[in-house]
């Protein structure tokens, strides 16, 4: 991405330079004004990693060529520290909010319900083949390849991340479910990976909410006989549920099952994900 283009994304958004500036002072990147400004080295590191490995001596060459400034690997090493990756969480921690409807939020006066509202997600990077001994990856007889997996937790109410971890490729969202620190009265969003019968009976206990979106081929009862309800045929028939049903676990615990039909184009975007993915097309999406 050319740095225009770069810079005119934050633009967007609503954050100019005098935002990363201020964001710098406040981490720690910056105590005083320096040659380096902190835009240029956001840049510089976003699209030296872009490109793959990333040095101090890259990060240095495309500052110097890009702004026309000398600057030293060794002046880079420096910078490279605990208060840059503070630094980038603030800048994304900035981008999340830009993009939050908080409008959305304080409709529904979620705050008078909950103290925090906690939203937990990951993602998957691709690292050099260097590192597959502390990361690990995919491998077969051919060929491997390295992979992390970065975890964020961030509080929707409070604007605030909670946590921010690199992991290795084999913790997946299962894993890393139970870490998460709870607290009474949060809520927590969190996709199907996350979603084990133990940490809603966790939620419980502590006195915290939680939404999942349906695990398919997951045995939820009849809140009443405790029989195995056919989700999918109960869907044909009423494409709209709101019911309280129990767990197929020891406690039969008791939650709350809402589904309703998605837009077509949610829909259609879901089939042509499954289909890519070898999967069975699904016949109704919810």
């Amino acid at each position: 991405m050319e740095k225009i283009s770069f810079f005119n994304y934050f633009s967007e958004l609503g954050i100019d330079n005098d935002t990363l500036l201020d964001i710098a002072y406040e981490t720690g990147l910056i105590k005083r004004k320096r040659a380096i400004y902190p835009s240029d080295l956001l840049y510089s590191l976003c699209l030296e990693s872009s490109n793959g490995t990333v040095s101090h001596n890259d990060v240095a060459a495309h500052l110097e060529s890009s702004t026309d400034t000398s600057v030293s690997k060794v002046a880079i090493w420096k910078k490279i520290n605990s208060c840059c990756v503070e630094f980038f969480k603030g800048v994304l921690e900035v981008m999340i909010l830009k993009k939050i409807t908080n409008v959305a939020v304080q409709d529904r006066n979620l705050s008078a319900v909950f103290n925090r509202m906690i939203v937990q997600d990951s993602t998957i990077i691709r690292l050099p083949k260097r590192l597959f001994e502390i990361f690990s990856g995919v491998a077969n007889a051919h060929s491997k390849v390295c992979n992390a997996r970065i975890q964020g937790v961030y509080d929707i109410l409070n604007e605030r991340f909670i946590s921010f971890s690199i992991d290795a490729y084999s913790k997946n969202d299962l894993l890393a479910a139970p870490e998460l620190l709870l607290e009474k009265g949060d809520l927590s969003l969190r996709d199907r990976g996350y979603f084990i019968q133990e940490e809603v009976e966790r939620h419980i206990h502590i006195g915290a909410d939680c939404i999942y979106r349906y695990k398919n081929k997951m045995i939820l009862l009849n809140s009443v006989t405790e029989k195995p309800l056919d989700i999918l045929s109960i869907l044909e028939k009423t494409p709209t549920i709101d019911w309280e049903v129990k767990l197929n676990n020891k406690e039969k615990t008791t939650v709350r099952l809402i589904a309703f039909p998605v837009s077509d184009e949610v829909a259609n975007n879901r089939r042509m994900k499954a289909k890519k993915e070898k999967k069975l097309l699904p016949t109704l999406s919810i």
